[in-house]
């Protein structure tokens, strides 16, 4: 019988493997995934089955196909812009709750444009307007 020979370098994936394992269990995807490995064909058949999520599917690769397409040096200023904006749309929806928003006529509306953040708000708005109409006219 041959003796087993364990080199440093294996005795120390076998710990990270268990460190892995450890962190999947505490967080219960460990779980998830045995769940999904003693189950996968009656998934796999649910899933197929599904027409929502196969839409879903349809839908989630046409929105990924423009991604695929954006040049490394539009990706930097896309993600900043994103934070930016995510960040003000969620603090207005923190702050405008849509059971509230009072009803505005022409003259109510020409009374907002006053305002300096209203101002700010359709300055985004029409400069958005813009470039997404230059986009689909193939300008940009």
């Amino acid at each position: 019988m041959s003796e087993l020979k364990i080199t440093p370098e294996e005795v120390a994936a076998v710990k990270e493997l268990a460190e892995v394992a450890f962190a999947l269990k505490k967080g219960g995807t460990l779980g998830i995934l045995k769940a999904m490995t003693e189950n996968g064909d009656k998934l796999l058949e649910t899933v197929a089955e599904e027409k929502a999520v196969l839409r879903l599917a349809g839908i989630g690769n046409a929105a990924l196909e423009p991604v695929r397409e954006i040049g490394p040096e539009e990706v930097e200023e896309i993600q900043v812009n994103t934070e930016e904006l995510v960040g003000a749309l969620l603090k207005a929806l923190a702050r405008t709750n849509p059971k509230e928003v009072p009803r505005v006529g022409m003259t109510a509306a020409l009374g907002y444009l006053r305002d300096e953040d209203v101002q700010k708000g359709l300055g985004f708005l029409l400069v958005l307007a813009k470039n997404l109409g230059a986009a689909l006219n193939g300008k940009l």
